[in-house]
C-alpha cells in the first residue's frame, strides 16, 4: 500500500472514532433526560393542569407541553398520556386525575304539612363536587311523626368520598316558630296555624307565664283536642320611653346613670348608660345624655343636667361636751359622741387625750377632731374633770338593775322601757333645787337612794338607767347667759331618730318624753322663762318634725 493510501485510512479512522464518541455522548445525554421525566404526576380532580416543569426533575432552559392539554378531562378521575418538550426533545409522561375531596352541601330544614313526604335531595339548598353525587338518608325519617325530628343525610361522589349532614324536619298543623312583640297580654293562638289550616278550637296547654322577656320559649297548643308543639319567639322592636331629672352631686363623686331616671316605660327590662360619661371633677352644670336600652336592643336617648359642687363644709361633732371622769373607772371619750358630714354621713372621730391624766384630780382638755373625705376638719376642745369616786360604778349598776327589774319586763320594747324610766325618774325625785353638778354618779345615787335633787339629779338618774338598757344618748346643757340658771337633759335615739328626753318636773306641766325640737321650742315660748330650752342646735342632730313624729 502506498504512503498516500495509508494516510487516508488513518484520517478516516480518526473521523469515525470522533463520530462514535459524539453519538455515544448524545445517547447518554438523552437517556439522562429520560430518567428525569416523571412517569406520572397526580392532580386533584377539578383543579387546573400544573405547569409542564412539574413533569421534569432536572434543569432545562425550556420545558413546555407537547400535547394539547385542553383535551384532558380534569374533572374525570383517570390516567391520561401527555408529552412534554424539554430543550427541543419530546418525552412521554402521564397525568393521574384523582378525586379525594368529599362533596359539600348546604342543608336546610323542611316544614311539611301532615301527610306530606320529601326526598333526601329536598333537604339541600346546594351540593358542590366535581363529580356526580348521590344523596341518601342515613336513617329514613318518620313522616308520620308529628312536630320536630332530626334528619341525617349522606352525600357520596363517584370516587366514593362521603360527607354527612344533619338538619330538622317539622311536620305539624302549626308553624314551628311564631314571632310576637313583647307583651304582658295573652298569645293570639290563631297566628300559630299554618296557611290554609283551620281549627274548630285552640287552647294553650303550656307555655311561659309571661311574654315580656326577649327569647324563644316552647309552647304546647291543643288543636281540636290534639296536642301540638310550637315555639314563640318574643321580640322587642319598640324603643323605651323615659324621663330624667337634674341631679346635684359633689365634685369627684361618681353618679350612677340610673339615679337620673325617674320613669321608664317599656315591656322588657331596660338598662341605663351614659352616652358620654360626664366629667365628675368639673364644678358647675353640664348636660348629660343617657341611653335607655331595652332587651331588644332598641335605644332612646334622654337629656338632663348634672350640677357638681365643691364640698367646703366640715363635719359636725355632736355630744362632745364637758364630762366627768372618775379615778379608777375606765373613761370612754367617744361614748355618746359622733360626727356627721354633709357629704359622707357619719365620719370617724379622733380624740387627742394626751393632756388628760385620769389618775389625778383636776380639769383637763381633750381635743376632738373629725375630717371628711374632702379634707375639711372640725376641732373641738372639751373639758374633762377628773374626780375621786364618791360611789362606785358597781354600786350604781346594781341599783340600776334593781330599779329596772321593778319597772320593766323582758317583753317590752326599748321605747317602752325608756317610757318606764321617764315615769320612774319623774315621780321618784323631790325637787330641792340643789345638786352636785360636778358628780353625776353621786347625783344618780342620791336620786335613787334619797329621792331628792334638782334637774341635774333627774338628768343623772336618766343617764344611768338609759345607758343600762343600751339606748343611745347625747347630753344637752342649756345655753345659759350670766345670771340664768342651768338645766340638763338628753337627746335619745332608740332607732327612730333623735328625740328630747327630760324627766325633770315642769311648771307648767309638760310631758317631755320623746319630744321634737318644735315641741321643745313651743314649750319655751309659753314658759315664764322663754330661754328654758335654749341650746346650740348646730351642735346637736335635728329631731324629726312633729308631722313625721305623728306618722
Amino acid at each position: 500500500m502506498s504512503g498516500n493510501r495509508k494516510k487516508l485510512f488513518g484520517i478516516l479512522a480518526v473521523v469515525l472514532g470522533v463520530c462514535i464518541v459524539i453519538g455515544a455522548a448524545f445517547f447518554i445525554s438523552d437517556a439522562v433526560r429520560r430518567n428525569k421525566v416523571a412517569d406520572v404526576v397526580t392532580v386533584e380532580a377539578g383543579t387546573l393542569m400544573p405547569d409542564a416543569s412539574m413533569f421534569y426533575n432536572g434543569t432545562a432552559k425550556k420545558i413546555t407541553y407537547a400535547s394539547d392539554i385542553s383535551t384532558i378531562p380534569l374533572d374525570v378521575p383517570g390516567i391520561y398520556d401527555i408529552e412534554i418538550n424539554v430543550n427541543g426533545r419530546v418525552y412521554k409522561s402521564r397525568v393521574e386525575v384523582k378525586d379525594t375531596t368529599p362533596p359539600a352541601g348546604i342543608v336546610k330544614p323542611l316544614d311539611l304539612y301532615e301527610g306530606e313526604t320529601a326526598s333526601a335531595e329536598d333537604f339541600f339548598e346546594s351540593i358542590t363536587d366535581v363529580t356526580d353525587v348521590t344523596v341518601a338518608f342515613k336513617t329514613e325519617p318518620d313522616f308520620s311523626k308529628r312536630n320536630s325530628q332530626v334528619v341525617s343525610l349522606i352525600l357520596t361522589d363517584t370516587s366514593g368520598n362521603t360527607s354527612e349532614y344533619e338538619t330538622t324536619l317539622w311536620i305539624s298543623r302549626l308553624q314551628e316558630v311564631v314571632q310576637v312583640e313583647a307583651t304582658t297580654g295573652p298569645l293570639e293562638l290563631e297566628k300559630f296555624l299554618k296557611p290554609n289550616v283551620t281549627a274548630r278550637s285552640l287552647s294553650l296547654v303550656s307555655g311561659p307565664e309571661s311574654y315580656d322577656k326577649v327569647g324563644r320559649y316552647p309552647v304546647r297548643i291543643s288543636v281540636d283536642g290534639e296536642i301540638y308543639e310550637s315555639n314563640v319567639e318574643v321580640i322587642d322592636t319598640i324603643p323605651p320611653k323615659g324621663t330624667a331629672e337634674p341631679l346635684t352631686s359633689w365634685a369627684g363623686d361618681y353618679v350612677e346613670p340610673e339615679r337620673f331616671i325617674t320613669e321608664i316605660d317599656d315591656i322588657t327590662t331596660v338598662t341605663v348608660s351614659y352616652k358620654e360619661e360626664p366629667d365628675f371633677d368639673f364644678v358647675g352644670e353640664q348636660t348629660v345624655s343617657l341611653v335607655l336600652t331595652d332587651e331588644g336592643g332598641n335605644e332612646t336617648v334622654v337629656m338632663t343636667t348634672l350640677t357638681t359642687e365643691l364640698d367646703t363644709e366640715p363635719p359636725k361633732i355632736y355630744g362632745a361636751k364637758k364630762a366627768t371622769a372618775y379615778i379608777g373607772i375606765p373613761f370612754s371619750y367617744k361614748k355618746d359622741v359622733y360626727a356627721e358630714d354633709n357629704r359622707d354621713g357619719e365620719v370617724p372621730i379622733v380624740v387627742d387625750s394626751s393632756g388628760v391624766n385620769l389618775k389625778v384630780e383636776g380639769e383637763y382638755t381633750a381635743i376632738y377632731s373629725a375630717t371628711d373625705s374632702s379634707g375639711n376638719t372640725t376641732t373641738e376642745e372639751v373639758t374633762i374633770t377628773v374626780k375621786q369616786q364618791s360611789v362606785t360604778m358597781e354600786e350604781l349598776e346594781k341599783l340600776a338593775d334593781e330599779v329596772l327589774a321593778q319597772i320593766t319586763t323582758e317583753d317590752m320594747t326599748i321605747r317602752e322601757k325608756a317610757r318606764q324610766i321617764y315615769e320612774y325618774v319623774n315621780t321618784r325625785v323631790t325637787y330641792t333645787g340643789y345638786s352636785d353638778k360636778t358628780d353625776w354618779m353621786k347625783e344618780a345615787y342620791n336620786g335613787i337612794v334619797k329621792g331628792v335633787g334638782d334637774c341635774f339629779t333627774y338628768y343623772s338618774m336618766s343617764q344611768l338607767l338609759l345607758n343600762r338598757i343600751g339606748i343611745q344618748t347625747l347630753s344637752v346643757e342649756r345655753a345659759s347667759l350670766p345670771g340664768e340658771t342651768k338645766h340638763y337633759w338628753h337627746l335619745v335615739n332608740y332607732g327612730e331618730g333623735w328625740y328630747h328626753f327630760d324627766a325633770c318636773i315642769h311648771r307648767p306641766p309638760f310631758d317631755s318624753f320623746m319630744v321634737t325640737d318644735e315641741e321643745l321650742e313651743a314649750y319655751s315660748k309659753r314658759h315664764r322663762n322663754s330661754y328654758y330650752y335654749r341650746f346650740d342646735m348646730d351642735k346637736y342632730p335635728r329631731t324629726p318634725t312633729k308631722a313625721e313624729k305623728s306618722n
